[in-house]
């Protein structure tokens, strides 16, 4: 009789004959001559336990962090809470007549001052140009029969006391063994200093040919690979066993077969619609390009709505073509087998790639010039670019240009370039050279017909301070300094007339804010501090399901809080954050001739954790006497020395979890809970690796279980047959 079990040992299901002759327990009997592969699948889970508790605890860190950046480092929030901002510490509040006008500075000479006309506000020469760059497809490669799993894979060769480190083309498609011998020769050729006798070959199994082992020159070796090269030519790691392949290849090993990906229910495809972000798994019954194709087209009308998406195929290819001008369609992710066989890979997008090289951007029309180059003249400075560059390489090298003077930008929406000048004002404009068909010029901004050109301003105003009229003041900036009082000026304050300005005490809620500040920094720095002096407790390793199965739920949320405990004991990473932090508030600067001691902040007393104390009345002193040396010592900036202590705090957030939560040190390592970076880092990548071990262990184990489970069976029959003819002798004596 057939059983059916699921756990982490994987699934089982067992076809034989369990103890109805012998009286044996053959399912225990089994699960103890399989202990010991059992006991590794263990140790793999456990092992991946102890990253994702890793994991989560750098995401508490890094969620902590990414608040706290948000809640004082980012100008979304406004200078309520952005210390970076000089008015957080404005002593005083400042209340324009216009939403329009904000002023900052000097509370005395504010008093006194009125803006009687602003006749215009700085605002720079811009470009937008109408042309459409993209096709407005995604669009796949021509589907083959078969793809190599070895494409793109990693292995390093170690010989002669030299490492060599080689990848294979992630393009390769070889499925025989002397395509493959070829392949990593190609790759040993590549590089300079490779002995001339190393190499790859193979050797056909005698008895059959659809088999071979690959070796290498001896006293050569494998000495480090990724997993797919390892499991395809079977080979092993180390001097040992790596100079070739432990056992035959079986040829139809080499590649997969499109048929078995389309099939593959675990194939899968995440389209990004204008923002809405959608799975599709196939169904297990595809067969080939039309039918996946056609399978594609039902589930994208299920998501996102008929004829929002097409889908076409012809030849092989995949087409995905979006109805109007601004709907965006990108892939957000893609099994790698199913990229491997389409060429979709995640990122793709019906708008501008701008990591493609010039060469193969597929911009329409654009072509090389005389001397293979691409080239663009704008502000009678040209720059010329090699095929091989991306368009963000462009972008970059013209908006760094000192003398273009200029920021290209690309929009999605409209799928269109445009340009501003680097700074306002009437002095500086816009001059693009229209260098014809085929140029980097038209390619990115198409005929001059289709630009708009706006030329810059500058800001033109007429003032009264402590009762002095000023008529016409210009300057080519909308931000404005005039005796102490510094302006900003919105583009809509422009034909504003007679704003004045109250001004109100603020002190308290500059207080306030500090102390809210050096609240949420201390909880930081507590925070840190104790989880990387927590020591691990080796008495409480992860739980395995079996011997949660054993427990009972509060016994195992104690158990799990042990086994938590020291993850990040001594990480290096996290003590780099923590003394990071606390340099960064406790140094110098050469903005400001104060240290936080002299306002009234400084360390807790008799605690070397790095944790701050405020006086209050001290820095309520300070700050009525000089607070614009408060701020300075905060935000200020000098080229070449050391910035203001907030403007430090800030380079180690970015530092660690980049301006966003999207990059960083902390971020790479373990990511965030939600977003690209949730499954895009160090320890998902090595969790991936155990899921595999443990994927190719749970298969191990079955076959063994299943061995097991005939020879049994195989028991239970002979004992039935002895019993059989037993009986028989019986009846036949009488």
């Amino acid at each position: 009789m057939a059983s059916i079990s699921n756990s982490i040992y994987g699934t089982t299901i067992n076809k034989g004959f369990g103890g109805l002759m012998s009286g044996l327990d053959t399912d225990e009997l089994v699960k103890q001559m399989t202990a010991a592969t059992r006991n590794k699948i263990n140790r793999q889970y456990q092992s991946k336990q102890k990253l994702l508790y890793r994991q989560e605890a750098y995401r508490e860190v890094s969620s902590k962090l990414l608040a706290f950046s948000d809640k004082y480092f980012s100008y979304s929030t406004g200078s309520k809470t952005n210390i970076l901002s000089a008015s957080f510490f404005e002593a005083h509040t400042f209340k324009p007549s216009s939403n329009y006008v904000n002023v900052t500075g000097n509370a005395e000479n504010i008093k006194n001052f009125s803006i009687d006309s602003i006749t215009s506000v700085a605002s720079a020469a811009t470009l937008v140009s109408s042309h459409r760059v993209s096709s407005n497809v995604i669009e796949s490669d021509s589907i083959g029969e078969y793809i190599s799993p070895l494409a793109g894979e990693t292995f390093s060769v170690r010989y002669n006391d030299k490492t060599y480190n080689l990848k294979i083309d992630a393009d390769f498609e070889g499925d025989t063994f002397a395509k493959v011998v070829n392949q990593l020769n190609k790759q040993l050729a590549k590089i300079d200093d490779i002995p001339s006798e190393l190499k790859f070959s193979f050797e056909r199994n005698p008895e059959k040919g659809n088999q071979a082992k690959i070796m290498l020159t001896d006293g050569a070796y494998i000495s480090s690979a990724s997993k797919d090269f390892l499991d395809v030519l079977n080979f092993k790691v180390g001097s040992e066993e790596g100079g070739s392949s432990t056992e035959y290849i079986v040829r139809s090993e080499l590649t997969k077969s499109a048929e078995s990906i389309l099939s593959d229910a675990n194939s899968y495809i995440t389209f990004d619609y204008n923002g809405v972000k959608k799975q599709i798994n196939l169904d297990g019954e595809i067969t080939d390009p039309s039918e996946l194709a056609a399978y594609l087209q039902d589930e994208l009308n299920k998501l996102y709505g008929d004829n929002k998406i097409t889908v076409d195929e012809n030849d092989g290819k995949l087409t995905f073509t979006v109805e109007g001008e601004t709907n965006l369609l990108s892939i957000n992710s893609i099994s790698s087998d199913l990229s491997q066989l389409t060429g979709l890979k995640s990122g793709n997008s019906n708008r501008l790639n701008m990591n493609a090289t010039l060469e193969n951007s597929g911009i329409a029309g654009l072509t090389q010039d005389a001397d293979g180059k691409y080239s663009i003249t704008i502000n009678n400075t040209t720059l010329s670019f090699e095929k091989d560059k991306t368009l963000n390489d462009v972008i970059k090298a013209i908006n760094s240009n000192a003398d273009m003077k200029i920021n290209i930008s690309y929009s999605s929406i409209s799928d269109s370039f445009s340009i501003k000048a680097d700074e306002t004002g009437s002095h500086i404009g816009i001059d693009i050279k229209d260098d014809g068909a085929g140029s980097l010029s038209r390619a990115l901004f198409g005929e001059s017909s289709k630009w708009t050109s706006t030329e810059g301003t500058d800001t033109v105003i007429s003032y009264t301070l402590n009762g002095k009229e000023i008529k016409d003041f210009t300057r080519s900036t909308a931000n404005i300094s005039i005796d102490g009082i510094n302006i900003e000026l919105n583009k809509n304050a422009e034909g504003l007339n007679d704003i004045t300005f109250d001004v109100t005490n603020n002190v308290d809620e500059v207080v306030e804010k500090v102390k809210k500040f050096i609240d949420d920094y201390n909880e930081i720095i507590t925070l840190i501090g104790t989880k990387t002096k927590e020591k691990p407790n080796s008495k409480y390793p992860p739980l395995t399901p079996e011997q949660q199965d054993e427990m009972t739920e509060k016994e195992i949320e104690n158990w799990n809080k042990e086994a938590q405990k020291g993850v990040l004991f001594g990480d290096s990473k996290m003590t780099s954050v923590l003394s990071d932090f606390r340099m960064s508030m406790m140094g110098k600067t050469d903005v400001s001739d104060f240290v936080l001691a002299n306002i009234g902040i400084s360390p807790a007393f008799m605690d070397t954790s790095g944790k701050l104390v405020l006086d209050e009345e001290k820095f309520k002193e300070a700050l009525m006497e000089n607070p614009d040396e408060i701020a300075g010592l905060f935000t200020g900036t000098k080229e070449g020395g050391t910035p203001g202590l907030a403007v430090q705090l800030k380079e180690v957030l970015t530092k660690n979890i980049g301006a966003f939560g999207t990059s960083g040190i902390l971020i790479e390592e373990a990511g965030l809970d939600s977003g690209r970076t949730s499954d895009q880092n160090n320890i998902s990548e090595k969790i991936k690796d155990y899921d595999k071990r443990m994927e190719a262990l749970k298969k191990a184990l079955e076959v063994e279980r299943q061995r097991y489970w005939n020879q049994f069976t195989a028991l239970e029959k002979a004992l039935s047959n002895l019993n059989a003819q037993s009986s028989w002798l019986t009846d036949m004596m009488g």
